[in-house]
């Protein structure tokens, strides 16, 4: 593949709801191109997208696939996304490297979940907007509603029609290019122009009128030649019809079937004309200084150093490790030295590939703006800045990802597999950011979190299949606290006595609840010497360490202040273990005069919904023990913000996700302990002491 100029270059991100028809479209797209000799189908297994066993076996696409297309002097670099949320990374980051958000609606269902995700991370990175209305052949396929669901879910979308369908649903047969104004039937892959039927007319001529309109909108010399009722010219729609698609005034929208070829030459055309290319974007965000404290959107530049920002990350079981990248500034034409900025690491590349699927091809080069790969680029991930080691540093800002909101506890199956499952789980969160490993080492269990059941799944087979690792997945255990609800004082001591040296430590505690934001405060309030202030940190020592085993179920103590007011010692037998184990004997005993309670963490949670939903989502919170403490009306919709404990989280996600259609999102971190009722408590406890019987 030739080095193609920046000007040359138009990266498209097919993005919609699953099962909407992006990879068919893709597919077609390849196909009507000359890339491959007939479109693959996603129920068959055989597109050139899709490519991956898990996306073979769940009929789904999982990662963003980059598929190339050459047509004429123009590269046009496809870049086919996910649908389910769960693999936000993937879709967030194909957003942000390309310049056009294709958004493909399904023409029987209008509007659906992944549609609202994909437009607002369209937004979030300032990356224009159009729409495609695909499936337009098949039963219920509605222009018009369709269209109309988009103006009505999107608050800040002008749509502007491009195309129009000439039939629908089994008639469907072709469409009126409003920018030609000439009907065009798809046949055989090839573009052919016709006079627009009679009966067409009078609306195609009203929906030229406002594609002019709009085209003009946003320059005053194309407004005044509109308003003078001059006519405009192809190349001034063209440009002002970039202009708006640049600046968000309008959306443009396309129609037509990707399973039945039709539509897509003017699709093609629109790729060619009204898409911008990459030095025309707004700019690439990074850091605007050192201590990376502020950010600034960099251009993309083609006359200085060669720098890139790393949006994927593959582990190919045949070409190894794949860093696919965008060009920011500069060129790259491989065998040479490339620095990662994130950690320093200057490395010695080989040729630099673009792919086509899982098809390598050769490139001469890439220029700003373009895509493509290295392989074995070691020390890189998803998110890292490469550049010419010799050039200025510059780091652009990793792709702003959500919180994981599903938690598992994982455990190897065999023994001595342990060590490999957490290389195989960090190697996967080098490659997928939104993945996240921690060691509860109090629970004794290891935690992976992500961002919903079936991006954990998936996650789970790719392990076990390419790092031969068979592991358990279950819910993860709950950190229960402890602490006192009153006063009380007591006495710890240790005496023995074994011939020789004997063990002697006194020591007389006074315990009290805090609230005061720390979860131990200790205080020495020994007079008259009766214990040497030597032994100040072994009393100490001993509370903590009986802090830790804890006082009703084993779970750590916290928010108690402490105090050593009196006690006696042996001048002899006395030393730093005797008052360590004096000190825990009397944390022990006191304690337990103090009405413990079991203490359970409470999540704030943040919920995004439909305002449809509010009602429902509500009582289910409530439901959950939560309690609600404000909701924000966002347009369309509402943020809840309630506190729910984390005993409850458990299917919170999935149970969200289905009440409400998949329309929902929420993060959910800790906020604070609370008392856990007492029945509940009782259960737990109860659980705990089965647990240590077991192990017993």
């Amino acid at each position: 593949m030739k080095l193609y100029n920046t000007d040359q270059i138009r990266n498209v991100a097919l993005v919609g709801h699953s099962a909407s028809g992006k990879t068919s479209l893709a597919e077609a797209l390849l196909h009507i191109n000359g890339v491959i000799p007939k479109p693959g189908r996603v129920e068959e297994g055989n597109t050139a997208s899709d490519y991956d066993p898990e996306e073979v076996k769940r009929q789904i696409s999982i990662s963003t696939t980059l598929l190339p297309i050459e047509s004429g002097d123009l590269k046009i670099n496809v870049l086919d996304c996910p649908g389910f949320r769960d693999f936000v990374g993937e879709i967030k980051n194909a957003i942000r490297v390309a310049e056009l958000a294709m958004v493909v609606v399904d023409a029987t269902t209008g509007v659906e979940v992944g549609t609202e995700f994909a437009h607002d991370f369209a937004q979030e990175y300032q990356v224009p907007t159009a729409f495609f209305i695909n499936k337009m052949d098949k039963e219920r396929a509605n222009f018009a509603e369709a269209m109309s669901s988009i103006d009505s879910s999107f608050e800040d979308v002008h749509t502007i029609p491009v195309t129009l369908p000439i039939g629908s649903e089994a008639d469907f047969k072709g469409v009126i290019d409003l920018m030609s104004m000439k009907a065009v039937y798809d046949e055989g892959g090839k573009r052919v122009e016709k006079d627009i039927p009679e009966e067409m007319l009078e609306e195609a001529q009203l929906a030229r009128r406002a594609l002019v309109e709009a085209a003009a909108e946003g320059n005053d010399e194309l407004t005044e030649k509109f308003l003078l009722e001059e006519s405009l010219s192809d190349d001034e729609v063209i440009f002002g019809l970039r202009q708006d698609l640049e600046a968000g005034r309008f959306c443009p929208v396309l129609c037509g079937s990707a399973s039945r070829e039709i539509g897509l030459s003017v699709l093609m055309n629109f790729f060619r004309h009204e898409c911008p290319p990459p030095t025309e974007r707004k700019g690439f965000l990074g850091w605007a200084n050192k201590e990376k404290t502020e950010t600034e959107l960099k251009k993309l530049d083609p006359n200085t150093d060669f720098s890139a920002y790393v949006f994927k990350t593959v582990n190919d079981e045949f070409v190894g490790r794949l860093s696919f990248f965008k060009v920011i500034t500069g060129q790259v034409h491989g065998d040479g030295m490339i620095k990662i900025v994130r950690t320093g690491l200057v490395t010695r590349v080989g040729h630099v590939f673009s792919f086509r699927g899982k098809q390598q091809l050769s490139t001469e080069g890439l220029a700003t703006g373009d895509i493509g790969a290295f392989t074995k680029l070691e020390g890189a991930r998803t998110g890292d800045t490469i550049q010419d080691p010799k050039g200025h540093d510059v780091e652009y800002e990793p792709t702003h990802l959500p919180k994981a909101t599903v938690h598992v506890a994982i455990e190897a199956k065999a023994r001595g597999d342990e060590d490999k499952l957490g290389t195989s789980i960090h190697r996967m969160i080098d490659i997928d950011p939104t993945l996240r490993v921690e060691r509860d080492s109090l629970l004794h269990q290891t935690v992976l979190s992500g961002m919903g059941d079936t991006h954990l799944e998936v996650v789970h087979s790719r392990i076990e299949s390419t790092y031969k690792v068979d592991f358990a997945m279950k819910p993860a255990r709950v950190q229960y606290r402890e602490t006192i609800s009153k006063a009380g004082e007591g006495q710890g001591k240790f005496k023995k006595q074994t011939g020789g040296r004997g063990q002697y430590g006194d020591c007389w505690i006074r315990l009290r609840p805090t609230d005061n934001g720390e979860h131990f405060e200790f205080e020495w309030k020994i007079v008259g010497g009766v214990i040497p202030t030597n032994f100040t940190s072994s009393v100490e020592k001993g509370i903590v360490k009986a802090m830790e085993r804890g006082i009703v179920a084993g779970y750590p103590v916290i928010n108690v202040h402490a105090e050593c007011y009196d006690g006696s010692y042996h001048a002899v037998d006395s030393s730093d273990t005797a008052f360590q184990v004096a000190a825990s004997l009397g944390f022990k005993n006191v304690a337990a005069k103090c009405d413990p309670v079991l203490l359970e963490p409470i999540n704030r949670v943040v919920i995004e919904v439909p305002d449809q939903y509010m009602g429902d989502v509500m009582g289910y919170v409530s439901g959950k023990r939560g309690r609600i403490s404000g909701n924000d009306q966002l347009g369309h919709r509402v943020r809840i913000t309630a506190d729910v404990p984390a005993a409850e989280m458990a299917t919170f996600s999935r149970d969200l996700r289905s009440m409400t259609q998949g329309r929902s999102i929420f993060e959910s971190d800790f906020h604070h302990y609370e008392p856990v009722p007492p029945g509940i408590a009782e259960k737990v406890i109860a659980e705990v002491r089965i647990d240590h019987q077991e192990t017993e």
